[in-house]
This record gives C-alpha cells, sequence and structure tokens, in this order.
C-alpha cells in the first residue's frame, strides 16, 4: 500500500505554525508569572536529598509544615539580604516556640528539630539562643530538617513580606 503526502501550501503552513508558536509563548509566560525555580546550593541541605524546587508565587495561603521559598533579610555576614532560602514552615503568628537547654525546638509543645551548630560560627554562646517566645503578628518561624539547618534557631522569624512562595521539591 503507498501512502500519498499532500503537500501543504507555504502560506498555510506559516499561518499554523505562528498560531503553534504563539500559544506556547503565552504559555510559557503565564508559567513564568507564576512560577520560578529555586536552586539550594548549600553543601549540607536543609532539607537533604533535594536541591531544585518549583516555587509558585502566587500561592499565598501559609500551611503549617509546608515548604516555602523566601528572602532572606538581616542574615550577614552568612547569607547576603536578598538571598533565596527554602525551609519548612514549623510557627505562625500566635504559636509558642521554645528552644531547651537540651537544644531541642518545640512549636507548641510539639518537637521539630535539635542543635545548634551554628553558634559558635556567629559568635556567641549557645546559651544565648536557649528561651521561649509567643510569634507576634506578621511572624513565621522557618527550619530545615537537618541538625546544620541554618535557620530561625539562629536568625529569628520572617515576616510575610519576605515570604516569595510555597516550594515543591523537584529533585
Amino acid at each position: 500500500m503507498k501512502w500519498v503526502v499532500k503537500k501543504e501550501s507555504w502560506p498555510r503552513f506559516i499561518v499554523k505554525s505562528g498560531v503553534v508558536l504563539v500559544l506556547i509563548i503565552t504559555a510559557g509566560l503565564a508559567f513564568a508569572d507564576r512560577y520560578r525555580i529555586g536552586i539550594d546550593r548549600q553543601l549540607v541541605k536543609c532539607i537533604p536529598g533535594y536541591t531544585f524546587y518549583l516555587i509558585d508565587t502566587k500561592d499565598t495561603e501559609l500551611k503549617r509544615d509546608a515548604i516555602y521559598s523566601f528572602s532572606a533579610e538581616g542574615l550577614e555576614p552568612v547569607y547576603e539580604d536578598g538571598t533565596q532560602m527554602v525551609k519548612y514552615l514549623r510557627g505562625k503568628p500566635g504559636d509558642h516556640v521554645e528552644i531547651s537547654k537540651e537544644k531541642n525546638v518545640y512549636v507548641n509543645g510539639e518537637y521539630q528539630g535539635y542543635g545548634l551548630k551554628h553558634a559558635e560560627k556567629l559568635g556567641q554562646p549557645e546559651d544565648a539562643f536557649f528561651g521561649e517566645t509567643t510569634l507576634s503578628e506578621d511572624s513565621y518561624w522557618f527550619m530545615g530538617t537537618s541538625s546544620e539547618s541554618f535557620d530561625s534557631r539562629y536568625w529569628g522569624t520572617v515576616k510575610h513580606d519576605q515570604i516569595i512562595g510555597r516550594a515543591y521539591p523537584l529533585f
């Protein structure tokens, strides 16, 4: 059996190609308006096993224990202002946060993590980080899952306007 292929005219082909190209560009721009790719460049990952994240900048509903990306402020000399970070949201306004003398971190009495590995790097004794507080309005507590994570244990809370969006681990 012989297949007959009818050739399409150039003007028709160009119009169809143009329509497809416009659709691809529109979809790409819509995607880029909402999503970003985040990269965790640290040697010791705060969330082990992941380096790349899809960040949804339009997801504004903050859910406890979800992963979010935020812009670092006041973390110098460890990180420059504006450095994009990815951590778990562990505490929201009104929550009670405690760092015990045993170096355990609790939010509303629930264990969240252990360790104060960066106290020395910051030039402070570990006991400077012990204590408890209730998170004020517009204050969010972020942590990684690793005891090596440089997170709210050391620099405190993040304000809502610093939050870029919800992050989804890719690989």
